[in-house]
């Protein structure tokens, strides 16, 4: 009689496809190497073909090994339902929710949105860590966390990805750079500007530098901070600029200490994207909480559309301001 396949076996199996090796993902699923190595060789029995080329370079998936890896998430997604389903039969919104959020979202929208919820889901228990998307991402993959909100997501095949809503990028300056409220900003009309950027760890830094190589975007002077927060009191107390994501300053808009402008050419996305593992159906409280974050981000755009009409068009009218 042909053994039948077990649970743990398709954890083991899932771990080391998305993990690429024996070791990563014997630390992922908390096991000894040679115990995770003998649950996939008896899969592979059982299967019948090899799932995985093994060599000194690592291991990489066979074409069975991909073709199986869609079943093997598939059924440990179905189980995972089932049990959530019988749990939250007749049960209120409850559980643990362990969620990363990357510093934007944390300074400009986490203030107001975490309050109404917690107060909404007295059941829900929140760990909440932030760092920038990189970062986040790896805590997904490695189960620190259930969940993340990140601007450029991973590309991982073990990841699932979800779009939240559209975004893009501003810049930021106090009131000594004297731009216009608001108003729309070439960055090559721009005169050279003190900026103060993100390190290499920030989707947003590749961005700029991209910008500044093609000389759309000339600067003076350049420092990078790893601080959002410190970012903005950094450039509301200076004549240095900064460039973020809009949700980080939305509650900002109507502050006359800083000077908001939308950057259109060339426009910089920041996008905010859900991301998971595939193979971990978010639970109900995971759901319930992605969904409330969800239509908070989606009111920014109502929120700057409201800023932008409250100001006079001839005070947030396009200045022209590069030296020649």
């Amino acid at each position: 009689m042909t053994p039948a396949l077990t649970i743990r076996q398709l954890k083991y199996f899932v771990a080391v496809y998305e993990s690429g090796s024996i070791s990563k993902a014997a630390k992922r699923e908390n096991c000894s190497q040679p115990g995770l190595s003998a649950q996939v060789h008896n899969l592979e029995q059982i299967i019948g073909n090899p799932m995985f080329e093994r060599s000194v370079a690592g291991i990489a998936p066979t074409a069975a090994g991909q073709r199986f890896y869609r079943h093997a998430i598939g059924i440990l997604r179905a189980v995972q339902r089932a049990e959530q389903e019988m749990t939250d039969l007749g049960r209120e919104v409850s559980g643990m929710v362990r969620v990363g959020l990357i510093p934007s979202i944390v300074r400009g929208l986490l203030p107001e949105f975490l309050p109404g919820f917690v107060d909404a889901y007295p059941l829900v228990d929140i760990q909440l860590v932030e760092a920038f998307s990189g970062i986040l991402a790896e805590w997904v993959s490695d189960h620190k966390i259930d969940l993340a909100v990140v601007v450029e997501p991973p590309q991982h095949a073990g990841m699932a990805v979800r779009k939240l809503t559209d975004s893009f990028a501003v810049l930021i300056s106090g009131r000594a750079l004297n731009q216009p409220p608001l108003a729309p900003v070439r960055l090559s009309d721009l005169a050279p500007l003190k900026l103060v950027v993100p390190s290499p760890r920030h989707s947003l830094h590749g961005m700029i530098d991209r910008a500044i190589r093609t000389g759309s975007l000339r600067v003076e002077r350049l420092i990078e901070l790893d601080t959002v927060t410190g970012m903005i009191e950094f450039v509301r107390r200076s004549d240095w600029a900064t460039i973020l994501p809009l949700a980080a300053v939305v509650a900002d808009l109507g502050s006359d200490q800083l000077r908001v402008n939308p950057i259109v050419e060339p426009a910089i996305a920041t996008d905010l994207y859900l991301i998971h593992l595939q193979q971990t159906l978010l639970s109900r409280a995971a759901e319930t909480f992605v969904a409330a974050l969800k239509a908070k981000t989606e009111t920014v755009s109502d929120i700057w559309a409201a800023a932008v009409k409250a100001v006079p068009v001839d005070a947030r009218r396009t200045r022209t301001t590069r030296k020649r």
